[in-house]
């Protein structure tokens, strides 16, 4: 088992383009991080690093206490599932994962109890037989998490290992992944760009945007304190609505006003939104997510002076829950409900913000302004 430690690292192509820019992070042993993002922020550029698969153009990657920016591929004692999985065509189960033993020396014996060891836990020994065309998606992505389970190695890399899985195979995977890395007890880092993936997944999270990393946290911290607006809206399904406004200070009581509306943030000098008082008079972004938007009588009655109207759009019924999708003074905002919501579209209803649970990030720098 081992530590993974990422010193300054940078990824530069062509001397001009960087894909990872001053990456420093360090993974503990037997943790599960996963690295999330969109397309192209540098994920599986990292994860390929790592591997030994690219060169890194800048600074320092420890596996343990070894430096290893210059050790090939194959002694970095490491395992990595692909998205394609990469499986030998005209090899059966067994063979493919006893591929890699083979090229290096290890003992018939030990091979064949490794394999089938790996086969019992992923639930695979009566596929042994077969070759790669013979299996479904779900099989040939436990035959290449066996592959490299029976390397016994210290790290465990996998590059978007679900994403050519229908949906409620990536659900069941994801289960069958967090059980394996319970069960194995080693260090496992996962890149995916489903933020849904991670945070189900990971004990923390990394979110990397362009190339540089924007916060480092376990799944509920990312949640509910975002260190910035792009985490805040990365974060979570729906994404968190973001609402353009102005802090006014009124008789010793903050608000936060926009053109038709008005949320009362309490005596700020008593609150957590004490911190906003260095922007009375100056525009923010407001974060609320759709959960913490409601429409119940039980919440309108609480509400006092933070009540908004709002124009419904759509209306999406997902059985336990209801999507609606609102107009606020020509800004599209989502809320979520309970199935037993009377909302329909067209209507013009009041709603009631949570102002316990609102965020506020700086207009200019997108920094988020309130500390935990």
């Amino acid at each position: 088992m081992a530590s993974l430690t990422l010193k300054g690292i940078y990824k530069v192509y062509n001397g001009e383009v960087k894909a990872v820019n001053d990456l420093n992070l360090y993974i503990r042993d037997k943790e599960f991080v996963v690295l999330v993002g969109p397309s192209g922020c540098g994920k599986s550029t990292t994860l390929r690093m790592i591997a030994g698969l690219e060169d890194i153009t800048q600074g320092e990657l420890y596996i343990g206490d070894r430096l290893v920016n210059d050790v090939a591929p194959k002694d970095r004692d490491i395992a990595m599932v692909f998205q394609n999985y990469a499986l030998y065509p005209h090899m059966t189960v067994y063979e493919n994962m006893a591929f890699g033993l083979k090229l290096r020396k290890i003992p018939k014996t030990e091979i064949d109890r490794r394999v089938k060891e790996a086969s019992k836990i992923l639930d695979i020994e009566h596929l042994l037989a077969r070759k790669p065309k013979a299996l479904s998606g779900g099989q040939s992505q436990r035959v290449a998490l066996g592959r490299a389970i029976v390397r016994e190695p210290k790290v465990f890399l996998m590059d978007e290992p679900l994403s050519n899985l229908d949906a409620k195979l990536r659900v069941q995977m994801r289960t069958e992944i967090i059980k394996l890395h319970n069960r194995l007890q080693t260090t496992f880092v996962y890149v995916t760009h489903d933020q849904t993936e991670a945070m189900t997944m990971g004990s923390r999270i990394v979110v990397m945007k362009d190339g540089v990393m924007q916060q480092v946290d376990t799944p509920q911290n990312l949640y509910d304190y975002p260190d910035n607006q792009f985490v805040a809206g990365f974060m979570g399904s729906p994404q968190m609505n973001f609402i353009p406004c102005m802090i006014t200070d009124v008789d010793g009581k903050i608000y936060a006003d926009f053109t038709r509306g008005r949320i009362l943030l309490n005596d700020y000098k008593k609150s957590k939104f004490k911190d906003l008082t260095k922007y009375i008079g100056r525009q923010v972004i407001m974060g609320i997510r759709p959960e913490d938007i409601h429409n119940d009588e039980d919440h309108i009655a609480k509400a006092n002076e933070n009540l908004v109207k709002a124009y419904v759009d759509v209306v999406e019924n997902l059985g336990a829950y209801t999507y609606f999708y609102m107009n606020i003074e020509g800004m599209a905002i989502t809320a979520m409900s309970d199935s037993r919501t009377q909302v329909r579209c067209d209507d013009t209803i009041t709603v009631a913000f949570d102002v316990n649970r609102l965020h506020f990030f700086d207009y200019d720098t997108e920094e988020t302004i309130l500390n935990r």
